[in-house]
């Protein structure tokens, strides 16, 4: 059986995971306040709250111990009345499942992130947004041991609220870097995580229990070995415990302050940006006076290599503008208009940073489609092109995310790559695979059109953006590079 047989089967065994085991048939939801219930494998039934208004944010909220309850119900229905899409689980059920699930570690961070998927496809909403994901107790605990085990993932931010010091469960957390779990003994069989300094990603620990859970000194000390965390504590009430609503609200608080800013305007006399999911990541050391760079993200979001490449190339003095192609390409886009976007975006930044020369990067999904939209660009966008790095690039290009797209299943709209390339002559073409990654089309590109480079690793390039800079930079030979 061949690598992508291979993929094709665990895709159709995912999608068989993925799909709804009830409400099978459910209509997209509209912009009404609205509850409803389905079944998501490994969460099991999942509790969705429908703000009456466009979602301000998303919210996958973790129950306690004890699984969907009242508490988790009122809280769910106070952040939908306060403008956000809300998917409430167990985590009890989401443990147990992950429990027994094939392999010999549990990370369920891609169960999290599936659901965030699903909800916003049923949804409908216009552009995806990184998930807040927030738990009550163990699901507390639960949501900041997944930060932990993946401090720069695909999260908006992470709240603990109530936390407890440990997680029931047995089979070991897989291994990431700078996560670590320790075993908890005895009759509360469990893990304890602890602090990774690698977090990128914004983390409120929220307390208001009385008896905490956790001593508030040492959840203080806790949270201050977590980068970017804060801990906000609610005024104690007396003896009793603390009113719903003063805690809901807070937890809505919370959400808003992990959101983005909105944009600035544009400067008077400033070329204005498309409407775009972007971030921006300022030169940090000195390089090329004249040059920039633009990056499209692969299908997982602005995350891991895309940001970590991004951080290498402003660290080599080249300013970076990265784009989200989940989010930028949850909307069906056409090669004409995204290649527009594109002019936009050179022409607007050039402006902005007074520089003439651009690098273009796509990864995986954003490999695929670069060659269309560099191909729909005008003259004037074309000709400040430095040159084009295509990494992970496959055999075809679709512009709109779909479910199966995670799956690297094409759909009916996926358009062949390897003929907008061809229509790139006379432009520097770099493309790079990994050296176990069969997929790769960068061996269909005519001789002579493209430097071709292997490195160490499969799709993910064993994470190495150090490298990838390197020779995007111009300073590796084509061929195979291991460093």
């Amino acid at each position: 059986m061949t690598v992508r047989q291979r993929l094709a089967a665990l895709a159709m065994v995912v999608m068989i995971l993925l799909a709804p085991a009830s409400d099978a048939g459910e209509a997209p939801l509209h912009l009404v306040a609205h509850e409803s219930s389905y079944s998501l494998a490994p969460l099991g039934e999942i509790h969705l709250h429908r703000p009456a208004s466009v979602p301000r944010a998303i919210v996958l909220l973790l129950s306690d111990k004890n699984g969907w309850g009242s508490a988790e119900t009122v809280m769910a229905r106070s952040l939908a009345k306060q403008g956000f899409l809300v998917a409430g689980a167990s985590t009890p059920s989401l443990v147990q499942r992950l429990e027994k699930a094939p392999g010999k570690c549990i990370n369920p961070n891609y169960a999290l992130i599936a659901l965030s998927r699903d909800v916003q496809h049923r949804a409908e909403v216009d552009r995806y947004h990184k998930p807040i994901v927030a738990g009550l107790g163990a699901g507390a605990t639960l949501a900041f041991g997944a930060l932990a085990q993946w401090p720069d993932g695909s999260y908006q931010g992470v709240i603990s609220i109530d936390p407890v010091p440990s997680l029931a469960g047995r089979k070991p957390w897989c291994a990431a870097p700078g996560f670590a779990a320790g075993r908890v003994t005895g009759p509360h069989a469990g893990w304890r995580f602890a602090p990774n300094r690698h977090n990128r990603i914004g983390w409120i620990a929220l307390q208001s229990a009385e008896p905490p859970s956790i001593a508030p000194q040492r959840l203080l000390h806790f949270v201050a070995a977590v980068p970017g965390a804060r801990l906000i504590r609610l005024p104690r009430q007396g003896d009793s415990t603390q009113p719903p609503n003063q805690l809901n609200e807070q937890v809505g608080s919370s959400i808003l302050s992990l959101l983005p800013r909105p944009a600035a305007a544009p400067l008077p006399g400033h070329i204005p940006l498309p409407d775009m999911p972007l971030t921006l990541v300022p030169a940090t050391g000195k390089g090329v006076d004249d040059l920039m760079a633009i990056a499209y993200s692969g299908d997982g979001g602005w995350v891991g290599i895309d940001r970590d490449l991004a951080t290498q190339l402003a660290g080599a003095g080249i300013p970076v503008v990265g784009i989200d192609s989940l989010a930028y390409f949850w909307t069906a886009r056409t090669p004409q208009g995204a290649g527009q976007d594109l002019a936009q975006l050179i022409r607007a930044f050039s402006q902005r940073w007074q520089k003439r020369r651009v690098l273009l990067i796509g990864y995986s999904f954003g490999a695929d489609v670069m060659p269309y939209m560099v191909d729909n660009l005008d003259l004037d966008a074309r000709s400040r092109i430095d040159s084009v790095a295509l990494l992970g690039l496959s055999a075809t290009a679709d512009f709109q995310f779909h479910l199966s797209s995670w799956l690297d299943i094409d759909s009916a709209n996926a358009r062949p790559t390897l003929p907008a390339i061809q229509r790139m002559k006379g432009i520097r073409l770099l493309c790079v695979r990994g050296q176990v990654e069969a997929e790769s089309a960068c061996a269909a590109i005519p001789p002579g059109q493209a430097q071709q480079f292997i490195v160490p690793g499969d799709h993910h390039f064993n994470r190495n953006a150090a490298l990838l800079a390197r020779i995007i930079l111009g300073r590796r030979k084509a061929g195979f590079v291991a460093r």
